[in-house]
C-alpha cells in the first residue's frame, strides 16, 4: 500500500481572518450609530450591513485566507509483470527429462498444478516440445494455474513486453494482450527495462516486479548486482520465472551483427558469437539468410564455452538479390541423434544500389575533417559534399565536392542521407535551418556531431540542435594555450564492444585488442548527463558523471526515426597501432 498526504496551504490563516470579521462589523455599526443624517432605523441597518459586507470582502481579498487541511489517499501499488518478447524465446528446448515433460504438461493444462514432477508407475505422458514463447503463453492462460488472477487478487496488474525496449500493455481479465507476444524483438534489454521501473518517482513504484524470461540479455548496461541492490534499497521484490528446459545441453547465438544498410558487390563479413554448454562433439552449422535465400553457410566443430567466435563472409550480388527491405536471419544449428539444438537472430535490413549522399560541415579544416574527407572520397559507396564555414570562398564556389553555403531550401537539405557537423557555431544556421536539421533526423536520416574546442556543442546549448544530442552538456570555454592534459585510454562499453560501427576487425576479440592498443586521447568535451534513451559506446576510464557512471566520450540515440552519434573528442581520426590505420 502507498499512503500519500496532500496538504493545502495558503498565505494567511483562515482563523485570523474570521476573528477580524467582528471587528469589521463593529466598525460599520459604530459609523452608522454616530451618523448625524436623519434616516430611518431600517435604512440605517441596511446601509450598515452593506458597509460591513464590503469591509469583510476587502479583508478577505487583502489577507487571502486559505483553508489548511490534510487529505490522506490510500493507493495500492501495482505489480509489474515483464514478459520476454525477444527472438530467443522462439527457441524450442528438447525435453530430455521427465521433469521437463511434466513442467510442459502442467503449463499446457494437461496435468494439474499440484501433480508434482514425478510420474506414477504406469503413468504415461506424451508431451511435445513447445517454443519458449508458446510455453509462456500457455502457463499464463492456464485456468488451473491462475497465475495472473492470483496477482490481481492482491494488487493491480501492469503487464509489459520487453526486448529492445519496454512496452506497456492494457490489462484485462481476458488477457487478450497475450497475442502481442510474438518473439520478434532482435535484442534483449531485460535488466535495463527492469531498472526503468525502479527509476520511477516513489509515488509510481511497483510493489513487486515479476520477470518471465529465458535469461538471455545481450543489450543491457545494467548488471544483475546493480539491479538487485537498487530493488533491495527501494524494497521492491524481484521474482524471476524461468522459461526453458532444465537439461545440461545448451546452445545460444549471442550475436551475429550486420549493418542496417547493405550495398551490392560488397563483401559482407558476419561475426558469429555463440555459447555452447554440455554438448557432445559434433559439427555446428552457421547460416546467413536474406529473405528466402540462403546466402552463406559454414560448418565448424562444436566448442564448449561462453563466448565463442566464428566469422562467415559472402558477396551481395545483383544477380541473386533484389533492392529494398529484406529480412536478415543468422542461425546456428546442431543435430545430435534425436535432439536438435538451434538458435537464431534476425532483423530487417535495406539493400541498396546507390551512393550515400553525405554533407560534412566544419568551421576549419582540422585533422578530423581532413581524415573524413580523404576517407569519404575514396569510398565508392559515398558521394560527399563539404562546407568549411571559414574557408576560402573561391575554393568553396569552385564546385564539387565543395559547396559555399548550407542549403537555403528544405528540399535541398533532404536530398542528403547523412549530416556530419563539426566545430560549427549554432548561429551559423538560421532558426529555420536548425528546425530543418531536427526534421532531417526525426524523419529517418543520420547525424554525426563531432565536438570541438571553439563552438560545438558549447553554442548549441538551449537550441534545437542540443535536443538532438544523446547527451546533455553545458556551455564550456577552453583555453587556447597549448597545455595538453593527461593522456587517457578510452574504454569500450559492453554495448560498444558489440556495436558493428565500433568494430576495427571482423573478429571481436581482435577488435577489442586493437582498441586497447590505440594511442591515448587527451581532450574531451565534458558531458553533464546521458539521456534516458541513449547508449554510451566509449567512456573515460576515470572521469565520471554526477551519478557516478563513466563519462561518455561517444554515445548514440534514436531521435524520431533517425540515428544521432555524438563524438565528444576531436582526437579519433587517423591514429595507428602496429601499422593498422583506424
Amino acid at each position: 500500500m502507498l499512503f500519500a498526504e496532500i496538504v493545502t496551504r495558503g498565505t494567511f490563516p483562515l482563523w485570523l481572518a474570521i476573528l477580524l470579521i467582528p471587528v469589521a462589523i463593529a466598525i460599520s455599526v459604530l459609523v452608522y450609530r454616530t451618523e448625524s443624517m436623519k434616516i430611518s432605523r431600517n435604512r440605517r441597518i441596511l446601509l450598515g450591513t452593506l458597509r460591513a459586507l464590503t469591509l469583510i470582502l476587502l479583508l478577505l481579498l487583502l489577507l487571502k485566507p486559505v483553508w489548511v487541511g490534510n487529505i490522506t489517499i490510500k493507493k495500492t501499488r501495482p505489480v509489474a509483470v515483464l514478459l520476454d518478447n525477444s527472438q530467443s524465446m522462439s527457441q524450442i528446448d528438447p525435453l530430455r527429462t521427465t521433469e521437463d515433460r511434466v513442467r510442459v504438461a502442467i503449463a499446457a493444462g494437461k496435468l494439474k498444478p499440484d501433480h508434482g514432477l514425478e510420474l506414477a508407475p504406469g503413468e504415461l505422458l506424451s508431451s511435445s516440445s513447445l517454443p519458449r514463447i508458446e510455453l509462456l503463453k500457455s502457463a499464463l492462460a492456464n485456468e488451473q494455474l491462475k497465475l495472473l488472477e492470483s496477482i490481481r487478487a492482491k494488487a493491480p496488474l501492469q503487464p509489459y513486453l520487453f526486448g529492445s525496449r519496454l512496452r506497456g500493455l492494457p490489462d484485462n481479465a481476458k488477457i487478450a494482450w497475450l497475442s502481442s507476444l510474438d518473439a520478434k524483438d532482435p535484442n534483449t534489454s531485460m535488466l535495463d527495462t527492469a531498472r526503468q521501473l525502479l527509476d520511477r518517482d516513489s509515488m509510481e513504484l511497483p510493489s513487486a516486479i515479476v520477470i518471465a524470461t529465458d535469461g538471455r540479455d545481450n543489450f543491457s548496461k545494467t548488471q544483475w548486482e546493480e539491479l538487485a541492490r537498487e530493488a533491495a534499497r527501494l524494497q521492491v521484490p524481484l521474482h524471476i520465472y524461468g522459461v526453458g528446459g532444465a537439461g545440461t545441453g545448451y546452445l545460444e547465438l549471442k550475436d551475429a551483427p550486420v549493418n542496417d544498410t547493405l550495398f551490392f558487390d560488397d563483401t559482407i563479413t558476419v561475426p558469429f558469437r555463440y555459447r555452447a554448454k554440455g554438448i557432445q562433439a559434433g559439427e555446428l552449422e552457421l547460416t546467413v539468410q536474406l529473405g528466402d535465400k540462403v546466402v552463406a553457410t559454414k560448418r565448424v566443430p562444436v566448442k564448449d564455452g561462453d563466448d565463442i567466435s566464428e566469422t562467415l563472409s559472402f558477396i551481395l550480388s545483383k544477380e541473386q538479390h533484389t533492392l529494398g527491405k529484406q529480412q536478415y536471419t543468422a542461425s546456428i544449428k546442431l543435430v545430435q541423434g534425436d535432439e536438435v539444438y538451434t538458435d537464431q537472430v534476425s532483423k530487417p535490413v535495406k539493400v541498396i544500389d546507390q551512393k550515400v549522399r553525405v554533407l560534412v560541415i566544419e568551421s576549419e579544416p582540422r585533422w578530423e575533417f581532413k581524415f573524413l574527407m580523404q576517407s569519404f572520397l575514396r569510398d565508392r559507396r559515398i558521394e560527399p559534399t563539404f562546407i568549411i564555414t571559414s574557408g576560402d570562398r573561391r575554393a568553396l564556389e569552385a564546385g564539387a565536392p565543395f559547396r559555399p553555403n548550407f542549403p537555403d531550401e528544405r528540399k535541398d537539405l533532404f536530398s542528403y542521407h547523412m549530416l556530419v557537423i563539426g566545430d560549427v557555431d549554432a548561429n551559423y544556421f538560421t532558426s529555420d535551418q536548425r528546425t530543418w536539421i531536427r526534421d532531417f533526423v526525426s524523419e529517418g536520416r543520420g547525424l554525426v556531431a563531432i565536438a570541438g574546442l571553439n563552438a560545438a556543442p558549447a553554442t548549441w546549448v538551449n537550441t534545437t540542435l542540443a535536443e538532438l544530442l544523446p547527451v546533455e552538456v553545458e556551455s564550456e570555454q577552453f583555453s587556447l594555450v597549448d597545455k595538453r592534459p593527461i593522456e587517457y585510454q578510452p574504454q569500450l562499453t559492453e554495448i560498444g564492444k558489440r556495436a558493428s560501427m565500433m568494430m576495427l576487425d571482423d573478429d571481436r576479440k581482435i577488435s577489442e585488442n586493437t582498441w586497447n592498443e590505440l594511442p591515448g586521447w587527451y581532450w574531451y568535451y565534458p558531458v553533464k548527463k546521458l539521456r534516458a534513451a541513449a547508449i554510451d559506446l566509449v567512456v573515460h576510464p576515470k572521469d565520471q558523471l554526477e551519478d557516478k557512471s563513466p563519462m561518455p566520450l561517444m554515445a548514440t540515440q534514436y531521435y524520431g526515426k533517425g540515428l544521432v552519434l555524438f563524438i565528444g573528442t576531436d582526437e579519433i581520426a587517423g591514429v595507428t597501432t602496429k601499422g593498422r590505420s583506424t
